[in-house]
């Protein structure tokens, strides 16, 4: 009678059962999930991130690829005056070796260096923004693999007073409209080549023609542009069938890998610089990447716009 039964459970054995199955909900919160990328994978897709943006080839000098790429230098002339891009290695005195994950990205997406300062705008940060949360953990661990260059940052040149203490804030406050990043990374179709055009390739940033403020006129996206970077001619990339890209999906893709036209011609400028990149460029991107670019440049509105080559 007094006996405890076989099938009864003691105030002590409702706390081991319970110890155990908190021990599992923690062991399961704290695994990291199946997933997760070890850190090669995570190197070699934010690699492939910096191809899709062209191997970020405003950061190294023309004819520098060689022996200073991604070291900076590279002059840009603007109505303000002339900023020169910064080293992007990882060495710890003139590039961005000292900086923390969180500040790298800051500066890509939201145009801030660490003390604060504001980055002008010639950095596309308002369209990085579109860029994935994964992505961009993923490029701050590619970048922090290149080789560091002992480059010292060129100081810029500012010829509008108040420009960065007035006329700046104002102007992206008032025309600077931002991309907004998915929850993911599309991975394939229509939503693959947007995001690819829009927010890592930033495409519109040369492509879409600005106005009067130096904004882009997205509504004219992709229309082209003939005062574009470093006084060049920028084509209308969007399908009208007088003006713009008439090429076939297939040809895009091949153009994008290669730099060949359908017609014979090769790409040019600055087109040329990020089809082969610095480390990498739009040739290193899978076929189906290509494509999925190709198709939703297919997709886009088509604008009447003849922007003619500049000679010489």
């Amino acid at each position: 009678m007094g006996q405890r039964s076989q099938f009864s459970v003691s105030a002590l054995d409702w706390f081991l059962l319970a110890w155990l199955l908190v021990a599992e909900v923690l062991f399961v919160l704290m695994a990291p999930p199946a997933w997760a990328a070890s850190p090669a994978d995570l190197v070699a897709r934010g690699q492939y991130v910096f191809a899709a943006a062209g191997g970020c080839g405003c950061h190294t000098e023309p004819g520098k690829v060689a022996t200073a790429p991604n070291a900076g230098g590279r002059r840009i002339d603007a109505p303000f005056g002339t900023v020169y891009s910064p080293n992007i290695t990882p060495d710890r005195t003139t590039g961005i070796g000292t900086w923390t994950d969180e500040q790298i990205i800051a500066a890509i997406r939201l145009g801030r260096r660490p003390n604060g300062e504001r980055i002008i705008p010639v950095h596309p940060f308002m369209t990085f923004n579109g860029m994935a949360a994964e992505d961009l953990r993923a490029l701050v661990a590619y970048l922090r693999t290149l080789p560091p260059i002992k480059k010292a940052n060129l100081p810029k040149r500012i010829t509008v007073p108040l420009f960065e203490s007035v006329f700046l804030p104002a102007w992206l406050a008032a025309f600077a409209p931002q991309e907004n990043p998915p929850p993911s990374a599309p991975t394939s179709g229509l939503a693959r080549g947007e995001y690819l055009v829009r927010a890592v390739g930033h495409c519109g940033e040369c492509h879409t023609p600005r106005g009067i403020t130096q904004a882009v006129d997205n509504s004219r996206f992709l229309a082209g542009n003939p005062n574009g970077p470093e006084n060049s001619a920028v084509p209308n990339i969007t399908p009208d069938k007088d003006t713009g890209l008439t090429w076939s999906e297939e040809e895009i893709a091949y153009y994008l890998g290669t730099g060949n036209t359908p017609s014979g011609d090769v790409a040019g400028s600055l087109m040329a610089e990020v089809i082969q990149g610095t480390t990498v460029g739009y040739k290193d991107l899978t076929e189906a990447d290509r494509l999925a670019i190709a198709r939703y440049l297919k997709t886009v509105p088509p604008i009447r716009n003849k922007v003619s080559k500049k000679a010489g």
